[in-house]
């Protein structure tokens, strides 16, 4: 298999990797590194979006990929959420929806393997879910340099996000529905 079949995959993971020094960049900033880690941020999230562009335009996707592309994804999310919500004050209530609505649709998931009926794409409310959420957390980060007042825009994209996060939450169980129960 050539080199370029792993790529997608291989994206995925480093995107995995960098979620330490996303972390540590989060913990250490100040006015002279804010740019650093809105740059760091900013590129796991370009990453995310190239790897599934070159799976699905390059036909390279995979079980695999299927896998480690939403896994990093939650993880990324994850972390940040741990730490945006003891260093700038992030809704602990919105981070605790978002954990449980990633446990839900990961328990599914593997579900769904322990029967063998494959591990089910990423779909289109899910991946607009993951870009509102990617977005409120980037907001939240410039806001650690606290010259802007962002409270307006911080607070719309909560609204969005909740609602994407209902939304996203209903149509994955329609479809673990119909994939458990014909």
């Amino acid at each position: 298999m050539p080199v370029l079949a792993h790529l997608p995959n291989a994206l995925s993971l480093g995107r995995m990797l960098m979620i330490p020094l996303v972390i540590w960049s989060i913990l250490h900033v100040n006015d002279g590194n804010l740019f650093r880690l809105l740059f760091i941020y900013l590129f796991t999230i370009f990453l995310d979006f190239l790897d599934g562009f070159l799976a699905r335009h390059l036909a390279l996707e995979s079980e695999m990929g299927k896998i480690l592309d939403p896994l990093a994804d939650k993880l990324l999310v994850l972390a940040v959420l741990f730490t945006l919500t003891f260093k700038a004050q992030f809704p602990i209530w919105l981070a605790a929806f978002i954990i449980l609505r990633d446990v839900i649709i990961l328990t599914a998931s593997l579900m769904l393997i322990r029967r063998k009926t494959g591990v089910k794409a990423s779909i289109f409310v899910g991946k607009a879910t993951f870009g509102l959420l990617s977005l409120l957390i980037f907001i939240y980060l410039i806001d650690l340099h606290g010259q802007i007042d962002l409270l307006l825009l911080k607070r719309i994209l909560i609204v969005l996000s909740c609602t994407f996060l209902c939304w996203s939450t209903m149509e994955y169980y329609k479809i673990y529905q119909k994939v458990t129960h014909g």
